[in-house]
């Protein structure tokens, strides 16, 4: 009888372990899916991936190694771009032929960039594009305030200067690669002020191009094992959903509000460079 009270209470620790251990995963993908649909409701709604957002969160809150939280993290970019493209192009807002053509452009600036990052890493070089990304930001947000009651659609330009398009499309792999930024973030005011895309065709534009630029990182990532498929499917199911709301919240705000909170994500990253020079 004592033998068989001490199983019992030896298979009741053991299943209240279990069920605690349960009950933490459940809210770990709990707590992953609403990160998601709140960073998937952003990405969508302005054109970037929201990698810089996951990242340093996977980094400093759920204690991954860095490789991990940069390969997790692209999974998560891929399913909210695939899902914001299938919004926007329904829309009818995707300049497909400038989506292929700028994607790709990102490839050969990226490998470049891969090897350049050995020597150009330093305090100085972060202090530069520091600089760089705040004036941008400031640059960007008064062009804003001067087209705030900009219209809140835009028809696909038929015509546009897609050799400077890949041009700069270079330029943003190269810059993601030594960086560790989106290329969006770049992308986005580029078409918009230099090849005078409308604001919410330039947003579903970067979407599009993210889409194809993030699956060719996710084959790279998976092979060299740099992905946790739990949290990677939970975090992407969560912005696969939000990127539909921030494709349908797009459609409604106007060009100059896009542009302003576009303007406040760049400033923040000229912040963090900044600060890493520091």
């Amino acid at each position: 009888m004592i033998l068989t009270d001490e199983r019992f209470k030896k298979t009741k620790l053991i299943c209240n372990e279990n069920y605690e251990r349960m009950r933490g995963m459940q809210m770990e993908v709990a707590g992953f899916l609403a990160l998601g649909i709140l960073v998937g409701l952003l990405g969508a709604l302005l054109g970037i991936g929201g990698g810089m957002v996951i990242v340093p969160l996977l980094v400093f809150a759920w204690d991954y190694e860095p490789q991990l939280a940069i390969g997790t993290s692209v999974l998560m970019v891929l399913m909210n771009a695939v899902s914001g493209t299938w919004g926007y192009i329904r829309q009818k807002k995707v300049c497909v032929d400038a989506a292929l053509k700028f994607a790709v452009a990102t490839v050969p600036g990226a490998f470049l960039g891969s090897y350049a990052a050995e020597y150009l890493q330093g305090r100085l070089f972060y202090l530069v594009f520091g600089a760089f990304f705040v004036l941008a930001a400031i640059n960007m947000y008064r062009k804003a305030s001067k087209n705030a009651a900009g219209k809140t659609a835009g028809e696909v330009p038929e015509v546009y200067n897609w050799k400077l398009g890949v041009l700069c499309s270079v330029g943003v792999g190269f810059l993601a690669s030594i960086l560790g930024i989106g290329g969006g973030i770049v992308h986005v005011p580029f078409m918009v002020y230099v090849l005078n895309f409308p604001v919410h065709v330039a947003i579903a534009t970067s979407t599009c191009i993210l889409a194809v630029s993030s699956l060719a990182g996710l084959v790279s990532h998976a092979m060299l094992g740099h992905i946790v498929w739990t949290s990677g499917l939970a975090i992407g199911a969560g912005a696969f959903v939000g990127a539909q709301g921030g494709v349908a919240l797009a459609q409604r705000l106007q060009s100059g509000i896009l542009m302003k909170l576009a303007s406040v994500l760049v400033l923040i990253t000229g912040i963090k460079f900044l600060l890493d020079a520091l």
